[in-house]
């Protein structure tokens, strides 16, 4: 086991030593466990709470760990405090870290806000009395319950004990596509686009295979343009829409309210009307789409089960590229890359794959034209959104925890099932006591619950929910019975 000390990370110099039991373990150690830990400790700073994390920086997660200038965050530095309470935080720490010209509107370096958060873990871990966090750099591999308590085993074979276990496991690499030829084990396909070989030992002038247009095929082609690549890069996806731009927009007022129709095709026609209204007056679309991403969570909530399986199959791709917008400056290195035709983006579905000694030979059929393509390189990178079906995941803590019939995915397969406290329900349906989930996980219940904005609220309401149960607990030695008590 490998604790985070001064040799691991010049971020984050202080832990414990005696971890034998724990208040709380965080089991994830990005974005979404990290905040927790901050929140956890700027409340209760003689909790000892540990975070297990193969990673060996602190806070970093797949999204802020990337070695690229050029990947910038996707929301403007004036929303992306980590703190609800302190909306400017993360604004001042850019301005006397960074440079004191960003502004609220600028779209500052992902690893910087990496730092960031590495910074806040070791502020809060020096507080008076507050040396009470422990970083595992390992995997946790299992989960049971020995004498009552949560009991995580990591990889390495150590037991970890606590009061309450948090999931914060983030995002998991996207499944394979299912076509025909395409093996795992293809010396030319790369299953996910972070792995480090991704992008290495590329002919300069070859070309390159991206499936999938979202954020990380638009990343991925501003790390090739970043590395000086020349080569040909091809984009496809089923609809072939790729991010839109960030763009100052005037508020629009909330249409949006409980007694609004719960059918997705009546609200795509209300926001639709709602669009053509706003540019009526001068205010373009960012504006409308602006005004639905706090009530984003309650229309989720609001719908039936059918009407969120119709969302998904029929306006998904078209809300996310709305919604997940990039920086103007990715926007138009994108755009220049494609009017340039060094990149090209295909809206289509890849029917057969196969190799021979020189390339990749992948055949689609054009969404368009119904016609059969078919494209030769050198590299093709699976960039297509993370694995929400737990089920299929090859992952041993998923499996054990659902082994012992301590989770069950949620009805839609988008994470696991949770009440609206981020409690983990059981195989019979049962909230547990111990067990907690924050992030994507709880992708099923809430859908938003992937950016900044969405999850620092999160781990500030579950800071709040801990620290009263394990003080209940602490004073009652009831353990059963603390969630009454919280609830």
């Amino acid at each position: 086991m490998h604790t985070s000390h001064v040799e691991a990370s010049q971020d984050f110099p202080h832990v414990v030593r005696d971890s034998s039991k724990l208040d709380v373990a965080v089991i994830g150690g990005g974005f979404s466990g990290s905040v927790l830990a901050v929140q956890l400790l700027r409340r209760a700073p003689s909790l000892k709470i540990g975070i297990i994390d193969k990673s060996s920086i602190p806070g970093r997660g797949l999204a802020y760990s990337t070695p690229y200038d050029c990947h910038l965050l996707n929301v403007p530095a004036g929303n992306m405090s980590a703190l609800p309470e302190d909306p400017g935080h993360f604004l001042r720490w850019a301005q006397t870290n960074c440079s004191p010209a960003i502004h609220a509107e600028s779209f500052v370096p992902r690893m910087a806000y990496g730092r960031y958060l590495g910074s806040l873990l070791e502020e809060a871990t020096k507080q008076e009395g507050g040396h009470s966090l422990e970083w595992f750099q390992e995997k946790a591999v299992s989960f049971t319950r020995k004498n009552g308590l949560p009991t995580i085993q990591l990889e390495n074979g150590r037991e970890v004990q606590a009061e309450a276990v948090v999931l914060a496991i983030g995002n998991f690499p996207p499944g394979n596509p299912k076509v025909r030829g395409l093996l795992v084990s293809s010396e030319r396909y790369v299953p996910f686009a972070w792995s480090k070989s991704a992008l290495e030992d590329l002919d300069p002038n070859g070309s390159v295979l991206l499936i999938g247009s979202g954020l990380t095929s638009v990343d991925l082609a501003i790390a090739l343009h970043a590395k000086g690549y020349q080569g040909k890069i091809h984009i496809i996806s089923r609809h072939g829409l790729v991010p839109q731009r960030h763009e100052a927009a005037e508020p629009w007022p909330q249409f949006w309210h409980t007694n609004s129709p719960r059918n997705i095709r009546i609200l795509l026609r209300l926001v639709r009307n709602e669009v053509r209204a706003a540019s009526a007056k001068g205010v373009n679309w960012r504006g409308v789409i602006n005004t639905l991403r706090p009530v984003a969570q309650n229309i989720w909530q609001s719908l039936p089960y059918e009407e969120r399986k119709r969302f998904l199959h029929h306006v998904r791709p078209y809300w996310e590229v709305h919604r997940h917008r990039v920086a103007l400056e990715v926007h138009n290195t994108l755009f220049r890359l494609i009017s340039e035709g060094q990149l090209t983006v295909y809206a289509g579905r890849i029917m057969e794959y196969a190799e021979n000694a020189e390339c990749a030979q992948v055949v689609f059929r054009n969404r368009k034209s119904g016609s059969r393509q078919q494209l030769q390189v050198e590299r093709v990178i699976n960039c297509t959104g993370s694995e929400t079906d737990y089920r299929r995941i090859d992952d041993p803590l998923l499996k054990s925890l659902f082994a012992q019939d301590e989770a069950r995915p949620d009805p839609l397969f988008l994470g696991l099932d949770v009440d609206a406290k981020g409690a983990v329900l059981d195989f019979q349906g049962a909230p547990s006591n111990s067990l907690f989930a924050i992030g994507p996980v709880k992708k099923g219940s809430l859908w938003e619950t992937t950016a900044v904005p969405e999850i620092r609220k999160q781990a500030s309401e579950m800071a709040e929910h801990l620290t009263q149960l394990l003080t209940y607990r602490a004073r009652s030695g009831h353990q059963d019975d603390a969630m009454e008590a919280t609830a």
